[in-house]
């Protein structure tokens, strides 16, 4: 049963990007059997269940905390800065993954990229998948949400990939947006993610600024792991 509510989570998720992607496509050029797109779906949505099913399995906790919603309890105390933050961040993901189809069979911006870059693409969504799962595994306080774990006992996490950057989650979710976007065949929508990368470090200073203040040790490990995304770079 916990493997089967594990493989289940990922679905609405699945689902919306790949209406977006797929109702675009089909509705703006009739291009319902985009093959590079059910490729991406296929192995995106195949990866989130196997490893929300792993997580489930031998993460537990961590699982459990990536299924809150993107406003958290009353009593947890969100900022409502990261609450709106997170409804813009959403808009955002929607409209990009509706823009690669109208780029790619309609607007036709740039030259369409190379099946190498393609391929790279593909490799850079294999990477961040990752990246994305291991992070949420051994951080079992990685919620969606900025808000109060005292109660669950949060602490910092400095060790795998923590001791490495501070947020290598973040890190794995822009090489799948840029990944997609080479996968997909959109030069513009892959250099269109720097939108998530500044949407990202933006959360990023709200969430720092709310740990700084809130858990025990915080700022010593940030002295310690400079790296925000990418170690002693970003």
């Amino acid at each position: 049963m916990t493997v089967v509510k594990g493989l289940l989570s990922p679905l609405p998720v699945i689902l919306v990007v790949a209406a977006v992607l797929l109702l675009t496509a089909g509705l703006s050029a009739g291009a319902w059997a985009w093959p590079q797109a059910w490729a991406f779906l296929a192995v995106y949505g195949g990866l989130s269940m196997a490893g929300s099913a792993a997580l489930a399995l031998a993460r537990p906790a961590s699982f459990q905390v990536r299924q809150q919603g993107l406003v958290a309890k009353k009593q947890q105390k969100q900022p409502l800065i990261d609450a709106a933050g997170l409804i813009v961040y959403v808009a955002f993901t929607l409209a990009w993954f509706a823009f690669i189809p109208l780029d790619v069979f309609r607007l036709r911006l740039l030259p369409p990229p190379s099946w190498a870059v393609c391929a790279g693409g593909a490799a850079a969504v294999l990477a961040g998948m990752a990246i994305v799962h291991v992070a949420i595994g051994q951080n079992q306080f990685a919620a969606p949400t900025i808000h109060d774990q005292s109660e669950g006992g949060q602490r910092v996490i400095d060790t795998g990939l923590y001791g490495l950057v501070r947020h290598p989650f973040y890190a794995g979710m822009l090489l799948v947006y840029v990944g997609a976007a080479l996968w997909l065949g959109s030069y513009v929508a892959a250099i269109g993610a720097t939108g998530f990368l500044l949407l990202t470090l933006a959360r990023i200073l709200i969430e720092e600024a709310y740990l700084r203040d809130h858990l025990p040790g915080y700022a010593d490990y940030a002295r310690r792991v400079r790296g925000r995304l990418v170690p002693y770079l970003l």
